[in-house]
């Protein structure tokens, strides 16, 4: 039987961003440590790859940020 992670275990998590989460036909997968990190390139990345600018909208950048998940 599986019992739920930890905090330490959580803290200590990568955190992903895919954007095939969002329903964009897109491979990319992005990790680093903290969720800030993720969400920078992230950003980075849509503005880079798609044209978008997640900074521009607030409801954007929120369901970026829900789209981060633990590894």
């Amino acid at each position: 039987m599986h019992s739920p992670p930890s905090e330490r275990e959580l803290s200590n998590a990568v955190k992903t961003f895919e954007c095939r989460r969002g329903g964009v036909v897109c491979r990319a997968k992005i990790t680093a440590e903290t969720e800030e990190e993720v969400l920078r390139q992230a950003v980075e990345h849509a503005r880079r790859v798609h044209g978008v600018d997640l900074t521009q909208a607030k409801t954007l950048a929120r369901y970026a940020q829900s789209l981060v998940r633990d590894e």
